[in-house]
Formats: structure tokens, C-alpha cells, sequence
């Protein structure tokens, strides 16, 4: 029997790995151990839910991540050079959190700058590689002890999986990793470890992996989106009536769904959802409409707080994740999490976001999408406002397919929204240009390719 273990370290997985079709595959196919380590607190959910015979799951090690880490840490990112990059720097220095402390900022901002600038170099990128690599490390040697892997898969290639890489590649252990999201390559990671084999969703994903990640594309596979394929295949989708009713909507309003995107906006968009309100109760909106309010995942609404939002703006809200745990990280998707965000993007009349994947789900279903690009009624210099996002290289690669309304202030918010309700068909070959960029395949067969780039990565062994 052949082992593939994975670290679980991001509570994105199960949605875009456990309940796909890829999971399925490479526990069916036979001959196959599937190791998973999971965070201790969220063990007895895992075992629940995902226990099988040709599935093992244990505990992720606790690691002290250290000075050493830490540092190459920040020299990686901060080496990625991107605009997404700069910005973040300059952000960080700049933020209203950061002022009171601006002149101890300098020293690590300046640190930041100069590795951003030699980032531009191969040479330098392989010299942080060569320096990590000569670190000796053994934090998952117990583990690797235990289990002798096959393969190694890395489903983020973020977290500590950089050092799990290491240890497998020092075992001759066969190695994966897959990108996590659309925006990594541009902030977060220049893979500090190369894996074998790399995943990626999207052909336009990969050609960042050759560029900023000097990453061979002979070794990548292009496998689309996993977690879009319920989405391409419309799975769980219910009435709009039954739907709604659950929420305590009517089905008779069209509906305005407002996507939270991240910390980094969440002030501004407390903004933008007072200020749609007000419009609503002027009557600047046309026709009868209702407000759903999406908190993203990661940031969940507390359960005391929905009714408040709910006495506040006369808005519909709800959870939008599994909590199976307290605490922050506590979070993590299910079927009824995954159905809530289907129903919600299916039954959308129009989508409004900041800057998350709300924009690619949204055009999948071809809703009308508006992208908020101004700070509501309390304006924010650069680097505090919102502004500033649709200048990140993802996003901003976006602007040229024509497929969202870009709003930069409030009257054009609100003609955008009453355009959109009424025409719901513009801008429908810009959607379709963002679905064959961020999504490329759309037949709903991605966790299919994604269970075959794995089975062939442990074929090579």
C-alpha cells in the first residue's frame, strides 16, 4: 500500500480537497493510504467527517516556528517582487494601526524595500532557497518515521509546509504542492521549497509560477478549481423560494448580496453596508429589493451579533461557515456551509465585494458584479482606503476583461446597482472572459484532474 500524507493547516481543505470529487478517487482507488494531520483542536470534527478505511488521521505537530523561520519568512515575501508586494509594505508602514509606532516601522520597512528590489533576481531567490535548505531541520521526522510516505502533498504551500518539504526532499521523498488561491504568487509565497511536482488552477497561474516562482512548467499540471466544480455542476442548488424563506427573505424582492472580503477592508465595508442601507430607506435603489450580508469565512459573524446586524440595517444575515470549534481558527466548511454560499451566488440578483472570490463565483453564475473602489462617507488616505485594492495585480488584472462595475463613489455605487438590477445581461462577455482566466476549465471535472496529478505524481515514485 502506497501513503500520500497531507498537512491540513488551512481551513480552506476540506472545501477545496475533502469534498471533491478528488478525495473520493484517491481513496477509492485502492492500494492507497491517505494521511491526513490535522490541528489538534480539530481532531474529533475531522475523524467525524472524514474517517474511512483508506483514510488515517492524526495530529499535526506543534512547531515552534522560531527566529530562523520567522526570518525567512519575511524574506521571502517580502522578496516577491510585485506591485501586490510593495503595496503591502507601504501599507503596513502606513496603516492608521501603524502610526503611533511609525519610526520603529523604519527599520523593517527599509529591510522589506531592499529585498523587494533584489527579489527582481533569479540569483537571489535561489541564493534564499540554497541558505533555507542548508538549515538543518527535523520537526517532522517522527512523522515521517511513522508513516514513510510515497508522497508529500503540500495543499498550500504556505504555513510550515516549506519545512515539511524540506524534510521529505532530505528523505528522497516524492513531493507536491498545489497554489491555494489566485493572489498567492503575488504576496505570499515564491516557493521556498520547490516541490517535484507543483498544481495550479489555471494555465495563467502557472505562467506566475515560471516568472516569479522559477518554477519548470514541464512539471506543473493545470487542473481548474476544485472547489468551482459544484458551482459549474450547480450541486445543492434549491428553489429561490425555499431558499429565501429560510432566511426570512421574499422571494418576490430581488436580491442584493453584499460579500465581506477580509480584514483589510472591514472597516470600509461597514461604511458601504450603512451607506447602502441609507439608500435603500431613501428610495435611491429602484424597485423592492432585500440585502443579504455574506461575512467571509474566516471572519464569521458571531452569533450575538447577527440579530444586531439584523435590527440595525433590516438586512438578511446568517453564518457563513461551520464552527466546530471556539476560538478564531475554529472555523471550517461543511455541506451546509458550501449549499449557503451555492444558493446565495444562484439566487443573487447582484453581487457586490471589495476584492475577494466573490467576483470569479459570482461570474460563474453570471450575477451582476460591483466593486467597491471608494470609501463610503468617511474618505481615508491611499493606503487606508479602499482605493487602493483594484491596484493589486490580481485585481487589477480583472479591470481590462470588463466583466465587473468598478465604483469610486457613491453616486456611481448607486447607479451601478440600479443598472444592474434592471439589465442583469450587461457585461455578461466580461464574466466570461474572468471565468476562462481565473477558472479555465468549466465542466466540473477539476477535482477529477486534481485526484490524476497526484496519482501520476505517486506513480513516479
Amino acid at each position: 500500500m502506497k501513503t500520500i500524507l497531507v498537512p491540513v493547516y488551512s481551513n480552506f481543505f476540506a472545501r477545496n480537497f475533502l469534498y471533491t470529487r478528488a478525495r473520493e478517487i484517491i481513496t477509492g482507488h485502492g492500494g492507497i493510504r491517505l494521511v491526513l494531520l490535522v490541528p489538534s483542536a480539530k481532531l474529533q470534527y475531522y475523524q467525524k467527517e472524514f474517517s474511512a478505511p483508506a483514510v488515517v488521521i492524526d495530529v499535526l505537530p506543534g512547531l515552534e516556528r522560531g527566529r530562523v523561520e520567522d526570518f525567512f519568512s519575511l524574506v521571502e515575501t517580502s522578496s516577491i517582487h510585485t506591485v501586490t508586494a510593495r503595496m503591502i509594505h507601504f501599507w503596513r508602514l502606513m496603516r492608521h494601526a501603524s502610526w503611533p509606532r511609525f519610526l520603529s516601522h523604519l527599520p523593517r520597512f527599509a529591510f522589506c524595500r531592499i529585498c523587494w528590489r533584489l527579489g527582481k533576481y533569479g540569483w537571489w531567490r535561489r541564493a534564499i532557497r540554497r541558505a533555507y535548505a542548508s538549515l538543518p531541520s527535523a520537526t517532522f521526522a517522527p512523522i515521517l518515521e511513522k508513516y514513510r510516505p510515497d508522497l508529500v502533498f503540500c495543499p498550500t504551500m504556505l504555513y510550515d509546509e516549506p519545512r515539511l518539504l524540506k524534510e521529505a526532499g532530505l528523505r528522497r521523498i516524492r513531493t507536491a504542492g498545489m497554489i491555494l488561491s489566485w493572489d498567492n504568487l503575488y504576496s505570499k509565497t515564491f516557493l521556498r521549497v520547490l516541490p517535484d511536482h507543483l498544481i495550479v488552477q489555471t494555465d495563467h497561474i502557472r505562467a506566475q509560477a515560471q516568472r516569479l516562482a522559477d518554477y519548470p512548467a514541464r512539471r506543473v499540471s493545470v487542473v481548474g478549481v476544485p472547489q468551482y466544480d459544484r458551482h459549474f455542476n450547480r450541486d445543492g442548488i434549491e428553489p429561490r423560494e425555499s431558499f429565501l424563506k429560510k432566511l426570512g427573505g421574499d422571494p418576490r424582492k430581488k436580491l442584493i448580496v453584499y460579500a465581506f472580503s477580509g480584514k483589510p477592508g472591514f472597516e470600509i465595508e461597514w461604511d458601504i453596508v450603512g451607506l447602502l442601507a441609507d439608500a435603500i430607506r431613501r428610495g435611491k435603489v429602484d424597485g423592492e429589493v432585500q440585502v443579504l450580508l455574506r461575512p467571509y469565512p474566516r471572519y464569521d459573524f458571531p452569533v450575538h451579533k447577527l440579530e444586531a446586524i439584523r435590527g440595525r440595517y433590516g438586512f438578511l444575515v446568517s453564518q457563513s461557515a461551520a464552527h466546530p470549534e471556539s476560538g478564531p481558527a475554529g472555523w471550517d466548511f461543511d455541506p451546509d456551509a458550501m449549499a449557503l454560499a451555492a444558493n446565495t451566488l444562484a439566487h443573487a440578483d447582484a453581487i457586490v465585494n471589495v476584492f475577494s472570490t466573490f467576483f470569479i463565483e459570482g461570474a460563474i453564475f453570471d450575477k451582476p458584479l460591483i466593486g467597491v473602489a471608494f470609501d463610503g462617507a468617511s474618505p481615508r488616505s491611499y493606503w487606508n482606503s479602499a482605493v487602493r485594492f483594484f491596484d493589486w495585480d490580481h485585481l487589477r488584472e480583472l479591470k481590462p476583461l470588463e466583466g465587473i462595475r468598478i465604483v469610486k463613489s457613491e453616486g456611481e455605487f448607486i447607479k451601478a446597482l440600479n443598472a444592474s438590477l434592471r439589465s442583469p445581461g450587461q457585461l455578461r462577455e466580461g464574466r466570461q472572459r474572468i471565468v476562462a482566466q481565473q477558472c479555465q476549465f468549466t465542466d466540473g471535472r477539476s477535482g477529477e484532474r486534481l485526484a490524476a496529478a497526484l496519482l501520476a505524481a505517486l506513480e513516479s515514485v
